[in-house]
């Protein structure tokens, strides 16, 4: 993956503004603090962070029918960071074609697990890249032992399928390309968000769900960069 790494390093910006200076983001709860170099950067009230940044280049993430090849090229950059897939998908967004992913990796010192979700468009001569990240809080784990626990007494869940298929790739069962531990588990599938809405996973998620009605180009300042 030296492909995405001398990608992500070489962001270039047009003269006078930053392309990324014209999207406005309306996302409730998030603040923008200084830019990091060529990235900007909002947190919220947990200090969690919401980035953005404009790659001249672009990221040529695949299109058409099926989404195959989309959840691979995806799957590969979770790898490169040492992270397992979650959930990759084509998005809606008015500005342009869009993919959003989200992949998780282990803390510092196996504290628990932090996700990051990816929201990427392609407009014109470019990409807007949308990476939010957000780490668990407190007594780590506990999602997935109640999840556990519930399917086990429901009957729905096994020793024997936990050992099996607890932690895989939500597209390819097989894929072994990073350690098991940061694979999707069972515990993951969004349809837990609602019963664990402070999860890290689940505010990812929200956040990935809410950008595309939340972003949009700043109309008076596009015309007044033009005119500069």
């Amino acid at each position: 993956m030296a492909w995405w790494n001398r990608l992500w390093c070489r962001r270039v910006f047009l003269p006078h503004i930053e392309r990324s200076s014209l999207v406005r983001l309306t996302l409730p709860g998030w603040s923008e603090g200084p830019s990091d170099k060529d990235m900007r950067i909002w947190r919220d009230s947990e200090g969690d962070v919401l980035s953005l940044s404009f790659l001249e280049k672009g990221l040529d993430f695949p299109r058409g029918p099926g989404e195959t090849n989309l959840r691979r090229w995806c799957r590969e950059i979770a790898q490169s960071r040492e992270g397992g897939l979650i959930e990759a998908q084509a998005m809606a967004c008015g500005l342009g074609p869009s993919v959003g992913f989200i992949y998780k990796r282990t803390q510092v010192q196996n504290t628990g697990y932090v996700y990051t979700g990816m929201f990427i468009t392609s407009v014109q001569l470019g990409s807007l890249v949308w990476t939010v990240v957000a780490g668990e809080r407190g007594t780590s784990g506990l999602r997935e032992a109640v999840v556990t626990a519930d399917l086990m007494k429901a009957g729905k869940l096994t020793l024997e399928a936990y050992e099996r298929c607890w932690a895989q790739d939500p597209y390819e069962p097989t894929y072994q390309g990073v350690d098991r531990i940061v694979l999707r588990f069972m515990s993951d599938d969004k349809n837990y968000d609602a019963q664990f809405p402070r999860h890290a996973l689940s505010k990812v998620r929200r956040v990935m769900a809410a950008l595309p009605e939340n972003v949009c180009f700043d109309s008076q300042e596009a015309s007044n960069s033009s005119r500069s």
